[in-house]
């Protein structure tokens, strides 16, 4: 059994997961918790047997597939009825790599999986639902900030990047394929797809006393603040940002606000690498922090 310090250090070092029987039938409990998944920061890999797509993405048809498409999964997630999972964990052991998790969803549990799962030393959840436990394990409040959503983040125009991973859980969201998303939602600035903003100067989906209109869903420019790579290197720039963001406590010091801002960063998955396609804003090494008192 693992304990909840073990499987919260598990998902916040997960990046990928498969989930076996993927559908997106409004209402359905796979259809739910995938785009729980989705929006906070996991790269999915939907697997059905018949189905085309879910949540916008292209299926593997079963797990044996999965290297073909060039997806190494973190987490094996089944969505399946007990009397499949065996055969899907025998599928698993032939992976190049095994993953770190399978993990049986809510009211599934095959005590023979869980045994050629535990021998291989892959670890295993049964009879939970990933997202209850995500939700319980992770608090995004910290001690240095409190969105207070004014908005005052949401003015200005370019500064709202959608990088690769961002796109997914906004085709989710609205239900279209990723072209029509750019095309309606977005501008390409600084060779980078970015949100619209309204003739207000504000972002298109922000709307004063009311917030952001697609918040699950929204990009990791917009997660990420205050922690901005500036902000974390810089103490100028976080003073500057102290000033104008209500949300920023008063009391923090430079170095506590970007250690914390780091690990919050890590926590959801929304460090980028990439100049060329992601914002810059949440590009930061932890070398470049500014050492703690």
């Amino acid at each position: 059994m693992l304990f909840d310090a073990q499987l919260r250090a598990m998902l916040a070092s997960a990046r990928r997961i498969a989930i076996i029987g993927a559908k997106d039938n409004l209402g359905a409990p796979v259809e739910h918790v995938g785009r729980y998944l989705l929006n906070a920061g996991y790269e999915i890999m939907p697997v059905h047997p018949v189905r085309r797509q879910a949540w916008g993405i292209p299926t593997a048809h079963s797990i044996l597939e999965l290297p073909e498409r060039g997806f190494e999964p973190d987490i094996i997630c089944l969505f399946r009825a007990p009397q499949y999972c065996e055969d899907h964990a025998r599928e698993v052991l032939q992976l190049p790599k095994l993953p770190q998790i399978f993990w049986m969803q809510e009211g599934i549990r095959s005590p023979e999986a869980g045994k050629l799962m535990f021998e291989a030393g892959v670890k295993v959840v049964e009879d939970r639902c990933m997202e209850t436990v995500h939700k319980a394990l992770f608090d995004d409040r910290t001690e240095t900030f409190s969105c207070q959503r004014c908005g005052k983040c949401c003015e200005g125009r370019g500064g709202i990047v959608v990088g690769p991973r961002d796109l997914p859980r906004l085709c989710a969201h609205f239900r279209l394929p990723a072209e029509e998303v750019l095309a309606r939602y977005t501008e390409e600035l600084g060779g980078k797809p970015t949100i619209k903003c309204g003739e207000d100067g504000f972002c298109m989906f922000f709307k004063a006393g009311f917030g952001c209109g697609i918040h699950p869903a929204r990009p990791a420019v917009c997660r990420a603040w205050p922690f901005f790579r500036g902000n974390l290197m810089d103490r100028v720039s976080f003073d500057m940002a102290r000033e104008d963001c209500p949300g920023i406590s008063r009391e923090a010091g430079h170095a506590q606000f970007a250690h914390e801002g780091f690990r919050y960063l890590e926590d959801y998955k929304l460090l980028c690498r990439d100049t060329r396609t992601e914002g810059r804003a949440v590009i930061v090494e932890k070398r470049e922090l500014p050492p703690l008192d």
